[in-house]
């Protein structure tokens, strides 16, 4: 199957990313990454209207509701942070402290247990200078040497976790123990180069992953053993993120390292996009700390 998305954004940001799905208030959480904001936005006559923008003061990689409050956690700086709605952020956590002028905060995502997954990586793509944390009032590193942190998905019921370090070309698949933590990193599929670079990603009702192809201007459809099953055309190269809202799924897309004529070639980058599909997906788990 063959998708077209329309783009529902009229601005464009440098480096869109991290999309969530916010339930409790129907709005869409977004970032633009290297300019260190937080968007909200609501959906309504096939546009995202702006809500409201936050400026963090740091590059920011991911954006969740906080389950109960008012408010959101981010991966941002050099580690975690706590983000209220009338814009006060407190930094929480640091992981990344001694290495916060050459690393930032990437990708991330709550687990079914609510608990806070974000990956790092060197502003340089140094192989192996990243890691993948979890949060949920204290830190601990579930993953080392690492490249280029990125997508996180998990089954329907939490049985199984996915996760991409985009250099590797593939998507990973972890078993969730009893106790629920992530054990038996294995390779689930691999993605053909031809198709782009696995970035983002999010899980559908049935069990299949959609995966944001950066460089290849689609996000993919693909069983949990790597059978495509459809495409969403995009009209950007840098594809970098998606995710569900009931059955629209929005995609972002980035302008990084464009030079001002590769931005007038392409200029649907940077913008937001939606396409409505046969199948939907959950909104982003909450933290629960």
């Amino acid at each position: 199957m063959m998708y077209a998305a329309r783009a529902v954004t009229e601005d464009r940001a440098e480096h869109a990313e991290g999309p969530a799905w916010d339930a409790r208030r129907g709005e869409l959480l977004w970032v633009d990454q290297f300019a260190g904001l937080v968007h909200r936005s609501r959906y309504a006559g096939g546009s995202l209207r702006p809500v409201r923008t936050y400026d963090i003061g740091t590059p920011v990689g991911a954006v969740v509701p906080v389950a109960g409050e008012d408010g959101w956690l981010l991966a941002a700086g050099a580690g975690f942070a706590r983000l209220s709605s009338d814009g006060q952020v407190e930094v929480v956590a640091e992981p990344e402290a001694a290495v916060r002028d050459t690393n930032r905060m990437n990708d991330g995502k709550c687990d079914p247990r609510g608990r806070f997954y974000a990956g790092s990586m060197a502003w340089a793509k140094t192989p192996g200078a990243g890691s993948l944390y979890r949060y949920d009032g204290k830190v601990q590193t579930i993953l080392s040497d690492v490249t280029i942190s990125n997508g996180l998905a998990w089954t329907p019921t939490g049985d199984r976790m996915y996760y991409i370090d985009t250099p590797t070309r593939r998507v990973d698949v972890f078993t969730i123990a009893a106790d629920g933590e992530p054990v038996e990193r294995r390779p689930a599929f691999h993605i053909d180069p031809a198709d782009g670079q696995p970035d983002g990603m999010c899980v559908d009702d049935e069990g299949c992953l959609w995966v944001a192809l950066w460089g290849g201007g689609q996000v993919c459809r693909y069983t949990p053993n790597g059978e495509k099953l459809a495409a969403v055309v995009v009209p950007a190269p840098q594809v970098s993120s998606c995710a569900f809202a009931g059955r629209t799924l929005f995609i972002t897309t980035s302008q990084e390292g464009y030079t001002p004529a590769d931005s007038e070639r392409h200029p649907n980058a940077g913008r937001l996009f939606a396409v409505d599909l046969p199948v939907g997906g959950p909104p982003a788990t909450p933290w629960s700390g």
